[in-house]
């Protein structure tokens, strides 16, 4: 008697695999905008859990700990896939653009204005289960700048002695003080200066 073939299960897992990740990305989606909203503290993973339905949310995440790493992890991937990503910086026109996206995905021409990374990053600082994970989060952003900066060098346009990794640190922090003078002030022109200004200081260094 001949045997049919053996059913597989491996379309069965993908799909729970798959159906796994939208909802885990889905929690993650609405913890990063209440949190925002309302602030780490005043987060609970039971409002979470009502804004998202989901009843199996320990599935996802084991406590609110995990579920904050998590969003610090998905706020770093909005700044370095958003704005055509810190990857796109190959040139000093390329810095230039990169920094106007920066400026201009703000939605609000009055304000407030913020990086959501930066604001967990100030709430969360004294809090030592965090801070490992934000300052790995902000290392990595410096990184993909540096290596910007980097290419610009290799091409020769930016001076050999400049330290690509010290003058990135310079621009990311040039960039969050322009979010908070622009929130301060209630003006998006505050934030376009301050940025103009670190590309001229950089530009010291142009070949």
């Amino acid at each position: 008697m001949n045997e049919g073939p053996t059913p597989t299960t491996g379309g069965h897992t993908s799909a729970t695999h798959r159906h796994h990740q939208h909802a885990r990305a889905a929690i993650v989606d609405a913890a990063a905008s209440m949190m925002y909203r309302r602030g780490v503290a005043a987060t609970s993973i039971g409002d979470i859990s009502h804004a998202t339905e989901a009843r199996d949310l320990d599935l996802h995440f084991r406590n609110k700990t995990e579920l904050v790493r998590a969003v610090i992890d998905r706020e770093l991937a909005v700044q370095l896939d958003g704005h055509d990503g810190a990857d796109s910086i190959d040139s000093w026109d390329g810095l230039d653009a990169w920094l106007s996206r920066v400026v201009n995905a703000q939605h609000a021409v009055d304000g407030p204005f913020a990086c959501p990374l930066a604001t967990l990053a100030t709430e969360l600082r004294h809090s030592p289960e965090y801070r490992p994970a934000l300052d790995a989060a902000f290392r990595t952003w410096e990184g993909h700048l540096a290596a910007g900066l980097r290419r610009i060098q290799e091409c020769g346009e930016l001076d050999s002695d400049a330290d690509p990794d010290r003058l990135a640190a310079s621009l990311l922090a040039a960039v969050q003080g322009g979010y908070l003078l622009a929130s301060v002030h209630g003006r998006i022109e505050v934030m376009r200066d301050v940025l103009d200004d670190a590309v001229a200081a950089l530009r010291r260094y142009q070949v």
